[in-house]
C-alpha cells in the first residue's frame, strides 16, 4: 500500500526522500514553493531529485498548489496571478519529472460563473503533466459533479483527489455509506480517475462545510471509518497522503504508522 505525507522542501527537493523514508512513508506530496507567496525560485538540485525519484521506491510525489490560486475568482489582478502560478507549477513538475499536479478548484459567488471561468482557464494551459482536481468542504468542488463538469469540459488530462476530511464535510457519509460514495464518484467521475487519496480525519461533523484536519482515528471520521477506507477493494491500490497536524499528540509518522496498524 502506499502511504504518505506532504512533506517540506525546505531543504531542497532531493531531500523529500529521506524526509518520506524517515517517517515511514513511500509517496509524498509537496509545495514547490511557499503556499502563501506568488514568489517562485528556480528548481535546484533538479538532475539530483530526478535521477532519486527513477532509483526510489517512493511514487508518487505530487505537487499540490498553492493556497493564493483562485482560477474562479473574477478578480483580474488575482485570477492572472492565479494563472501564472499554476502555469509555473506545471512548468516545475516537468522539469522534476513529477507527474501530478494537485490542485483546488477555486470559489466564486456565483458557483456556475465559476465552473465556467475555471474551465475557460484551465483550456488555456498546455501541458502533459497530468491535474488532480481536489474535491472541497464546501462551495465549487463540494460535489462531485463539479469535478465531473469540468473534467469533461477541459482539455489537460485530468483526474481527481478525494480528501477524506472535506468529503465528510461537504455531507459525503464515508463512515457509513463507504460504498455509496465511491459509487456516486463512479457514476459521475468514473474510479479510473481517482488518482490520489488526501486521508485526513475531520474535527467537525458530517455536512459541517468546514475544511478542519485531525488526526487520523481521532476525529469525527474514527477508527472505523478509516479501517473501511484503507482496506476497500476499489481504494486499497490508490496512494494516500496525510494533511494531519503535526502537533504535540502526534507527527506524520505516528500517523502512518496508526494507518499501518489498520491494514488488513
Amino acid at each position: 500500500m502506499r502511504i504518505g505525507a506532504h512533506v517540506s522542501i525546505s531543504k531542497g527537493f532531493p531531500s523529500v526522500f529521506d524526509e518520506i523514508k524517515s517517517i515511514g512513508g513511500n509517496c509524498a506530496q509537496i509545495f514547490s514553493h511557499s503556499p502563501r507567496s506568488w514568489r517562485f525560485k528556480d528548481p535546484q538540485n533538479v538532475e539530483e531529485f530526478r535521477e532519486r525519484y527513477k532509483k526510489e521506491d517512493i511514487k508518487p510525489i505530487v505537487i499540490h498548489n498553492s493556497y493564493l490560486v483562485n482560477l474562479a475568482s473574477m478578480d483580474e489582478e488575482l485570477h492572472k496571478k492565479s494563472m501564472e502560478n499554476t502555469i509555473k507549477e506545471f512548468e516545475t513538475a516537468k522539469s522534476l519529472g513529477i507527474d501530478y499536479v494537485n490542485i483546488h478548484p477555486g470559489s466564486n459567488r456565483d458557483p456556475k460563473i465559476g465552473l465556467r471561468r475555471i474551465i475557460d482557464s484551465l483550456n488555456r494551459i498546455e501541458t502533459d503533466v497530468y491535474l488532480l482536481l481536489e474535491n472541497t468542504a464546501s462551495k465549487i468542488g463540494s460535489k462531485f459533479e463539479d469535478l465531473e463538469y469540468i473534467i469533461e469540459n477541459i482539455e489537460i488530462e485530468t483526474g481527481i483527489t478525494l480528501d477524506t476530511c472535506h468529503a465528510y464535510a461537504a455531507g459525503y457519509d464515508i463512515v457509513n455509506d463507504l460504498d455509496g460514495v465511491i459509487g456516486r464518484i463512479d457514476e459521475s467521475i468514473g474510479l479510473k480517475k481517482l488518482k490520489l487519496i488526501h486521508l485526513n480525519d475531520s474535527k467537525f461533523d458530517l455536512g459541517s462545510k468546514r475544511d478542519r484536519h485531525e488526526h487520523i482515528g481521532i476525529g469525527k471520521i474514527g477508527v472505523d471509518g478509516f479501517r473501511k477506507i484503507i482496506n476497500h477493494p476499489e481504494l486499497r491500490k490508490i496512494p494516500k497522503i496525510l494533511e494531519t497536524p503535526v502537533d504535540q499528540r502526534r507527527g506524520f509518522k505516528e500517523n502512518i504508522e496508526f494507518v499501518k496498524r489498520l491494514i488488513e
